[in-house]
């Protein structure tokens, strides 16, 4: 109680100012961490660049016993737990039978006999094909093909021989002049980036353009390098 009787419960504003800084101090905390997620995805990409420009200077050297290079080929990028994706038929059924009428024709040894007519057994009905996985292994890319190597299958797409490829969130679907069916390969949408930094790189390389492609590089690092995320 007060002077005048009355309870006291501090100056107001106190409790204002404490929870002011209190909200503050969560925002610098939220504030740091948003900085610390940037510069940790700013740091990969500088990586990833430092990568693929020691690829395409051929200083950058990737082993792997999983595929035999031939003459200057040189490998860009292997991963592993890819999905080769074919279709598959889900099961079928049968379709249209009838159990037909039964008709008694008499007795035979004190036995009731009755004749059946009528019956169709129908027809059996393919299930329908959707994608799925078919095979899992390993995938290569090289500066002249695709090479995916599974458990029962395998499949080469030299470039020389590529029609088109075509990207899907965790997937490419590439296109053979010597094959019928496309070749489609899935490992995961969290390499989609990475699949295409090797695919346009090496496809570059192929094609003779391996200057424009490292000056294209080299300008993308110079300007990241200037924007490193801070306090």
């Amino acid at each position: 109680m007060d002077e005048d009787g009355a309870q006291g419960y501090g100056d107001p504003d106190e409790g204002f100012d404490g929870g002011c800084v209190v909200f503050e101090k969560h925002k610098e905390r939220l504030h740091e961490s948003e900085v610390a997620l940037a510069s940790a995805a700013w740091s990969d990409e500088v990586a990833e660049l430092q990568t693929l420009l020691a690829l395409v200077d051929a200083t950058g050297t990737i082993e792997s016993s999983d595929v035999i290079l031939r003459g200057d080929e040189r490998l860009l990028g292997h991963i592993t737990n890819v999905g080769l994706i074919g279709q598959v038929r889900g099961p079928g059924h049968y379709q249209g039978g009838s159990q037909g009428i039964s008709i008694p024709v008499g007795s035979l040894g004190g036995r009731s006999v009755r004749y059946r007519v009528g019956a169709t057994r129908g027809h059996y009905v393919q299930g329908a094909t959707s994608p799925a996985a078919v095979d899992h292994g390993s995938v290569s890319i090289t500066t002249q093909r695709v090479i995916y190597q599974g458990a029962a299958k395998t499949a080469e797409c030299p470039f020389a021989k590529v029609l088109g490829i075509q990207h899907a969130p965790g997937e490419i679907t590439i296109s053979v002049s010597n094959r019928q069916k496309p070749t489609v390969l899935y490992f995961g949408p969290e390499l989609d980036d990475w699949v295409s930094n090797r695919l346009n790189l090496a496809l570059a390389i192929y094609a003779g353009r391996s200057d424009q492609e490292r000056a294209e590089l080299r300008s993308r690092l110079d300007a990241l390098l200037k924007s490193k995320p801070t306090l």
